[in-house]
């Protein structure tokens, strides 16, 4: 797997090869090519290594086919990591080996001797790449997809300006924190951001924090004023708020006391679609029509979920204490290959949730999915009553399973649809819960 620097802090590294001078090699030319803080470990171990993985994270870890046990030992050791990305080190003319590391996602295959400048300048450029690619993590934004690169872009284009901007997209898709990186790198990043929600605000609030001297357009001068969900604005606060955008003023200040306040306004639907007698005043939408942007859904960038999730963790980790929980490449993938609805509102609350579930612990791709399981699919069947008495995991993923197959008529490819695993996880999942039953029944 490849996963970018997650700061521009020291880069971590580890080197996994019982060939001493081989681990030379490549730690001098790591040191000689890349220009950053590093901290670089060593060991000749196999085991050494996976106590290392398992207590803290790398940035980079080179492990040698030899010292680890093989191509299946790698694959082992690679599914208990946190994202990360790993080289695997071995002999040249063993391509099985080299194709089965690949797939098991190592970021490379490094032939051996190792040419260690050549492996220098990989690690390096994989760093520029990710810099380069990735949004401002300070704004809120991560990812380094082509979807999210070219919001990136965009959002540098309109922020210098002082005209309104209309930004849409999906629930969850992250459209207040668009906003909020508009407002960032805006020649105002030093004043007031204020929210406005206009689908939770009573009227008469609406109407009079876009009129009044003690409202919220009065409180962003200087700044920003974030009109969340506009298309809920009735039309008095509608009235205001074109007459603001035309002449800067709000009815509240006598003598012409002009505010100095960049708007930015959302909603799940297309401005287009907001236009007309159900939706903006013809006024209001031409004067929000300037600047647009368009915050892609997470199924069109899932790409950056790696990314999202490592960053999410590590702030919910931060925020939640000292009970340091991980997730491993296969609990990652996992939630990868979810669809997410919801967005990234959705995906933050199954990792809220699976770290409230495992504290301190390492998740696990089968702690993952009795919690990403798709209930609406699901629902939309018959299903048996729920069991009231806490049961351990395996036995309630195994109700998960066995419901959903029940759910469908047992067609087990639906079923697997509606999990969003696939049918060859269903049968192994299966398998190994009919063999836990029999070592329980011994």
């Amino acid at each position: 797997m490849s996963v970018g620097p997650r700061s521009t802090s020291t880069v971590r590294l580890l080197i996994v090869d019982a060939d001493v001078s081989s681990r030379r090699v490549v730690r001098k030319a790591l040191e000689a090519r890349i220009a950053r803080p590093m901290l670089i470990l060593e060991t000749a171990e196999r085991d050494a290594a996976r106590v290392m993985a398992g207590k803290q994270t790398f940035d980079v870890i080179a492990i040698d086919l030899e010292t680890i046990g093989g191509s299946a030992a790698f694959r082992a050791f690679v599914e208990q990591l946190t994202p990360t990305t790993v080289y695997a080190m071995g002999d040249p003319t063993d391509v099985q080996a080299a194709v089965a590391c690949v797939r098991a996602g190592a970021a490379d295959f490094i032939e051996k001797p190792v040419d260690g400048n050549a492996f220098a300048r990989r690690v390096e450029r994989q760093f520029v790449e990710s810099i380069a690619n990735t949004v401002d993590e300070a704004d809120g934004l991560i990812g380094a997809s082509p979807a999210t690169r070219a919001l990136s872009e965009q959002i540098l284009r309109v922020a210098p300006s002082l005209g309104p901007v209309f930004i849409s997209g999906e629930a969850g898709s992250g459209k207040s924190l668009v906003a909020r990186a508009v407002h960032a790198r805006s020649r105002r990043r030093n004043g007031p951001f204020v929210t406005l929600d206009c689908s939770q605000t009573p009227v008469d609030r609406l109407v009079a924090d876009l009129s009044e001297t003690d409202g919220a357009l009065a409180a962003a001068d200087g700044g920003t004023l974030f009109l969340d969900e506009v298309g809920h604005l009735p039309d008095p606060a509608q009235l205001a708020l074109t007459r603001f955008l035309d002449t800067g003023e709000i009815v509240g200040f006598d003598g012409g006391h002009r505010l100095s306040v960049r708007i930015i306004a959302s909603s799940r639907r297309p401005l287009d679609d907001l236009s007309g007698p159900a939706g903006l005043r013809q006024d209001l939408y031409f004067r929000l029509n300037v600047l647009t942007l368009a915050v892609p859904p997470l199924r069109d960038r899932t790409e950056d979920i790696p990314l999202l999730v490592d960053a999410m963790v590590r702030q919910i980790n931060r925020d939640g204490g000292s009970r340091y929980t991980r997730f491993t490449a296969a609990a990652v993938q996992c939630l990868a290959g979810r669809a997410w609805p919801g967005n990234v509102a959705e995906l933050r609350s199954a990792l809220e949730t699976l770290m409230a579930l495992y504290p301190g612990d390492l998740v696990t791709a089968d702690m993952v999915v009795p919690v990403i399981v798709a209930p609406a699919a699901i629902a939309a069947a018959p299903r048996k009553k729920l069991p009231a008495e806490v049961k351990p995991l395996w036995v309630e993923e195994a109700r998960v399973i066995e419901e959903a197959i029940a759910a469908f008529d047992g067609n087990i490819a639906k079923a697997a649809a509606a999990l969003e695993i696939s049918p060859s996880t269903i049968y192994r999942k299966r398998r190994d819960i009919e063999e836990a039953i029999a070592v329980r029944s011994a």
